[in-house]
C-alpha cells in the first residue's frame, strides 16, 4: 500500500485555513482588537503583505524574517508572522518556509483549535515527503492526540511503522484504524485495510497477528478470494499432516475457494491417497467444470482413471464397514467409515459414524470432532456443527475449527 499522505500536497492539507493575515495589520492603528501587535512588528507585517500582494515572496520573507528576529514579540506577532510565512511558502512550494511558519504559529499559542491538528498533520506530511520517517511518525502521533478519530491517518501511520520495521505496532495501528473507521462511520472499513493488516502480519512472521487479521478479513469480507488467501496462509504457516491438510482443503471447497490446477489436483490427490475415491472424483469433476483441470493432461487423466475405477467397490463396502465399526472395540473403523460416507455427501450417516468413533474412543478427538463438525455443517445443522468445532481445542486443528465456525455463521 503506498502512502496516501505522500501524495497529498501541503497546500491541499492547508486548504481552508485563514492563512492570510487580516488586513488591519496594514493600518497604524489596529482595528481588530483580537490581535495585539508590537510596534516593531506591525509595520514589517504590513510591508510583507504588500510584497505578497505583488507576488514578491522573496521580499515578503525578508520583512518576515526581520520581524521574527525582533525581541519581545507578542503571541499575536508570532501567530501572524507564522501565517504570512505559510502564505509565501505555499505560493513558492517551499516546505521549509511552510514548516517554519507553522512552528511559529503553533508556538504562539494563538492557533485556533480547529487549525492546530491540520498544522501538525502538515508538519508530518512535510517530513514524510523528505523521507524523514522518525519526524513524520512523531508529528502524526502528535496529530492523533489532537484528532484521535482520523482513521485514514491511523492507516498511514501503520504504513510508517512498517517502513520502520515496527511490524507489530503497524498491525496494531491498522487494526485501530479499522476500529475507529467502523465506530465513527457505522460502516465497515475498506477491504484493503483488512488485507493490508494481514499482509504485514504474515510477511513479518507474526503468528498471533496473522491469525487475528485472517479471522477479521474473512469475517468481514468472506469472498472466495479472501477465504483462499486465509486458508492457504494458515496451511503454509503450520506443519500439517495430510489429514489436517485435507480438512483445510474441505473448508476451501465449502467456501468455493479452490482456485487453479494446484488446489484442485492437490485436494483430489490427497483424498485418493486417503482411500476416498468418491471425494477425489467429485473434486476432479469440479476442477474440470471450473476450467482448472484438464483431463487431457497426463497426471490428471491418470488420477481420474484410477479413482473412477475404485468408486464402485468403495461404495459397495460402505455397509459392511459400518457393521464392522459398530462391532469394533475402538472408534478407528468408525472414523474411517464416517469419512467414506462424507465423501459421497451422506452427511447424516457420516455424523453418526463420527459420534460413534468419539464414543468408542481410541481416536484423536480433535480429528473426530473436526470431521463431525464438517459433516454437520454441510448437512445444515449449524448448532450441532458449532458444538463439535467448539470441542476442538488442540492445535493446529483448534484454529481450523474457528475458521469453520466463521464460515458456518455466514451461511443463509
Amino acid at each position: 500500500m503506498k502512502s496516501k499522505l505522500a501524495r497529498v500536497g501541503v497546500a491541499a492539507l492547508l486548504a481552508g485555513l485563514a492563512l492570510a493575515a487580516p488586513a488591519p495589520v496594514l493600518a497604524q492603528k489596529q482595528k481588530a482588537p483580537s490581535y495585539k501587535l508590537s510596534k516593531g512588528v506591525q509595520p514589517l507585517l504590513g510591508e510583507a503583505q504588500k510584497a505578497q500582494a505583488a507576488e514578491n515572496h522573496s521580499g515578503a520573507l525578508g520583512f518576515l524574517n526581520q520581524a521574527a528576529a525582533l525581541d519581545n514579540k507578542t503571541p499575536d506577532d508570532l501567530y501572524l508572522i507564522g501565517l504570512l510565512m505559510i502564505n509565501s511558502g505555499v505560493s513558492t512550494k517551499d516546505n521549509a518556509t511552510i514548516k517554519r511558519g507553522i512552528d511559529l504559529a503553533l508556538q504562539s499559542g494563538r492557533t485556533p483549535a480547529e487549525d492546530q491538528a491540520k498544522f501538525v498533520r502538515t508538519l508530518g506530511t512535510i517530513a514524510l515527503q523528505a523521507n524523514d520517517y522518525p519526524t513524520a511518525m512523531a508529528e502524526f502521533e502528535r496529530y492523533l492526540q489532537l484528532n484521535p478519530n482520523d482513521a485514514a491517518v491511523l492507516a498511514e501511520m501503520a504504513e510508517l511503522y512498517r517502513r520502520q520495521k515496527q511490524n507489530q505496532k503497524a498491525v496494531q495501528t491498522m487494526q485501530q484504524a479499522i476500529a475507529v473507521q467502523e465506530k465513527t462511520s457505522d460502516q465497515k472499513a475498506d477491504q484493503s485495510w483488512y488485507r493490508r493488516a494481514l499482509a504485514i502480519a504474515f510477511d513479518a512472521g507474526l503468528p498471533a497477528e496473522t491469525v487475528a487479521t485472517s479471522e477479521a478479513l474473512v469475517r468481514n469480507y468472506p469472498s472466495p478470494t479472501n477465504w483462499r488467501d486465509v486458508v492457504v496462509i494458515w496451511r503454509e504457516t503450520n506443519k500439517l499432516d495430510d489429514q489436517t491438510n485435507l480438512d483445510a482443503l474441505r473448508l476451501q471447497r465449502a467456501a468455493k475457494a479452490l482456485t487453479g490446477e494446484r488446489d484442485f489436483y492437490e485436494y483430489a490427490e490427497i483424498a485418493q491417497a486417503r482411500g476416498l475415491p468418491g471425494e477425489s472424483k467429485a473434486v476432479i469433476d469440479e476442477g474440470v467444470a471450473a476450467g482448472a483441470l484438464n483431463l487431457q493432461k497426463q497426471v490428471v487423466k491418470e488420477l481420474n482413471t484410477r479413482v473412477t475405477g475404485q468408486i464402485a467397490a468403495d461404495k459397495a463396502g460402505l455397509a459392511s464397514a459400518e457393521k464392522e465399526a459398530r462391532a469394533a472395540g475402538n472408534g478407528r473403523i468408525a472414523l474411517g467409515s464416517g469419512e467414506a460416507f462424507m465423501s459421497y455427501g451422506q452427511y447424516d450417516k457420516a455424523a453418526e459414524m463420527f459420534r460413534l468413533a468419539l464414543q468408542k474412543g481410541g481416536v484423536d478427538a480433535a480429528t473426530a470432532n473436526t470431521r463431525l463438525g464438517i459433516a454437520l455443517a454441510r448437512s445444515g445443522d449449524r448448532a450441532g456443527a458449532d458444538a463439535a468445532f467448539a470441542a476442538v481445542n488442540t492445535p493446529p486443528r483448534d484454529q481450523l475449527a474457528r475458521f469453520w465456525k466463521i464460515w458456518i455463521a455466514q451461511q443463509p
